[in-house]
């Protein structure tokens, strides 16, 4: 089995079919991150309750955790164009239906077909990995991976403009269409056909019961701060994820053609990618829940700047524009430090900015420094992930273990969400806004979050050393 499958691709096909990955993945990042502050604009715009509103938030979620490691299954199987093609359809749909919705139920449904998109990143990945030469793959998965993060950025920054120059929300999925379509042609042009396929069936017992696990822990996570976390419903939910769980684990182990690999799942070289992937998502989603809710504060409240959306998306463009940058170089610092030394600088990195606007949040600057030193972090960290999650598995299996690191990625993201925002409520008092104890209590717990992330990636830098990984046996993995 050949580990490439177009070895001959010249200078130019290989920078186009980066561009073109980079591009559908930022588009793929881009599209969730828009809807989160123009929540308030949806309940006018449906007349309906806040509560029932998230729902285009939570029902795109929950279809992105159970396509993630479908579709990097099918395009393990199928070939990974061929999969990202189908994906990025049904983004453009999902895209013009949300633009042409007038209901809420309407509107739902199209954010369930923009959902799919999650699961671009994985396929993403194993294009880059069959297709590149050796010596480009990880320059060329850290510039895609990094995209992810900074299509959240763009996101939120695209969302504000759009927000203060015209009202309603259809504007923003008229660009998302135009931005799938524009994807959809680069598809077609400038991707060849993956040659690597790794034979055999889709697992369909364990995709329902994975998808089954995934759709009651997010649902629970999600509605947790609504329905209460001591609840019935909430408990049932979170013990029948467990249930599941547990089922899935045994129907893989004793089927032969398996969704998700257990044995890969848990196999010391790439657990610490999965579980860095996860606490990772949470620092990140953590600091984009509170730094735009916090310069949002009205300064009566005694901290906070009262800014539009705009305002609040302009402090995280150093987030963003670090994140494209480092992904240019990150190739070079993983061959030069390992993948999983970047991961622990990029983690460190993290938790460093989410303490420091803990404790220094007086001024702008302040902000600006944090959004600064947390763009370093997430653009080492997330770059280097991509390459970190796949350099020890087979190529046949790219797809497989990218989509495993990206559903970890987007349940840590899940997480820090409500329990985030859980603490911000907590420390609500007889007033409308949290206390600023309740922001440093949030940004403390994100902290922690991307420490974990950094500690795993440590360890697991002390474990490939351990078991005499070399550079050359990570070039002939790649």
């Amino acid at each position: 089995m050949k580990t490439h499958a177009t070895p001959a691709l010249t200078d130019v096909r290989s920078k186009l079919l980066v561009a073109a990955l980079a591009l559908i993945s930022a588009v793929a990042a881009l599209q969730q991150a828009v809807v989160i502050p123009i929540l308030p604009r949806l309940v006018t715009a449906f007349d309906s309750p806040l509560t029932s509103v998230s729902w285009a938030l939570t029902a795109s979620l929950l279809v992105g955790a159970i396509a993630t490691p479908i579709a990097g299954r099918l395009g393990d199987m199928l070939g990974y164009k061929v999969v990202l093609t189908v994906i990025v359809v049904l983004l453009t749909v999902g895209s013009v239906l949300g633009a042409l919705s007038t209901s809420l139920p309407v509107f739902i449904l199209a954010r369930v077909l923009q959902g799919f998109a999650a699961a671009v990143i994985p396929l993403a990945i194993g294009l880059l990995r069959t297709n590149l030469q050796p010596q480009r793959v990880h320059s060329g998965i850290g510039i895609v991976s990094a995209t992810l993060g900074a299509g959240n950025g763009v996101g939120l920054l695209l969302a504000g403009v759009i927000s203060a120059l015209i009202p309603g929300y259809a504007p923003l999925f008229w660009i998302i269409a135009a931005l799938s379509i524009l994807a959809l042609i680069l598809a077609f042009t400038c991707i060849p056909s993956t040659e690597v396929r790794r034979p055999g069936h889709l697992d369909i017992p364990g995709a329902i019961l994975l998808s089954s696990a995934l759709v009651a822990l997010l649902l629970a996570i999600s509605q947790g701060p609504d329905w209460g976390w001591g609840s019935a419903t909430t408990l049932g939910l979170f013990g029948a994820a467990v249930v599941l769980g547990a089922l899935w684990v045994v129907v893989e182990r004793h089927v032969s053609d398996p969704i998700v690999d257990i044995a890969m799942l848990v196999d010391r070289r790439t657990i610490g990618a999965t579980l860095a992937s996860l606490f990772l998502g949470f620092g990140l989603f953590g600091a984009f829940v509170l730094i735009p809710n916090l310069v949002q504060t009205p300064v009566t409240a005694g901290y906070g700047f009262g800014e539009t959306v705009l305002g609040a998306a302009i402090f995280l463009m150093p987030t963003t524009i670090l994140m494209l940058g480092i992904s240019l170089v990150s190739g070079r610092l993983v061959k030069r430090f390992s993948a999983s030394a970047v991961v622990a600088l990029g983690g460190l990195c993290t938790a460093i900015a989410l303490v420091f606007v803990a404790l220094f949040h007086n001024e702008r600057v302040d902000i600006y420094i944090g959004t600064t030193i947390l763009g370093l972090g997430i653009g080492l960290a997330f770059a280097a992930l991509g390459i970190m999650a796949v350099e020890h598995v087979r190529p046949d299996q790219t797809a497989t273990a990218s989509g495993i690191n990206s559903l970890a990625r987007l349940i840590g993201g899940s997480i820090a969400s409500p329990a985030i925002s859980a603490v911000l409520v907590a420390s609500i008092p007889d007033g409308a806004t949290p206390t600023i104890d309740g922001y440093i209590a949030g940004f403390m717990i994100a902290a922690i979050g991307a420490a974990i992330a950094a500690v795993i990636a440590a360890i697991s830098v002390r474990s490939a050393k351990k078991v005499g990984l070399t550079d050359k046996d990570l070039t002939v993995n790649a």
